[in-house]
């Protein structure tokens, strides 16, 4: 994705910052299901309604094509516009204490599954090829390390 587009989802989600919050990376993606059996962990299956888990459902039932802000204290999911650049409506967000990288597969096409607290919620977040360079660096913010 071109720096043009990150700095534009930083402007976006400007207003709606913490006094002291930064934005870290920003990225567009395709938002799907969260599911624990290819990331094999022992969350529960499905999305719970409740806390962090309406966030997901809530995200989920918006628009697969989104643009995602990681920040030193969050997790903004925002809309996607028709042309694949960030759009100014705020579908959800997530404290960043509550995501965890559970899996990255980075390689032609990227795939990093997000887990919201401990409930069995969270998003399979998926990047095509030309956004490669974005998600590793949204992985890497993560925590994730390249082998």
């Amino acid at each position: 994705m071109r720096e043009a587009l990150q700095t534009k989802a930083f402007q976006i989600v400007a207003p709606v910052l913490q006094p002291g919050e930064q934005p870290v990376a920003a990225v567009r993606t395709n938002v799907g299901k969260f599911t624990d059996s290819r990331a094999g962990t022992v969350l529960k299956k499905g999305l719970v309604m409740e806390g962090v888990g309406g966030v997901g459902a809530a995200v989920l039932m918006a628009r697969k094509e989104q643009f995602v802000v990681l920040t030193d204290r969050r997790l903004i999911f925002l809309q996607q516009t028709m042309l694949g650049g960030p759009g100014k409506k705020v579908l959800g967000e997530v404290p960043r204490h509550h995501v965890s990288l559970v899996e990255a597969q980075i390689g032609l096409f990227t795939l990093l599954r997000l887990a919201f607290g401990n409930q069995g919620d969270g998003v399979a977040l998926t990047f095509p090829r030309q956004d490669k360079r974005n998600a590793v660096a949204l992985a890497e913010a993560l925590g994730h390390r390249q082998a």
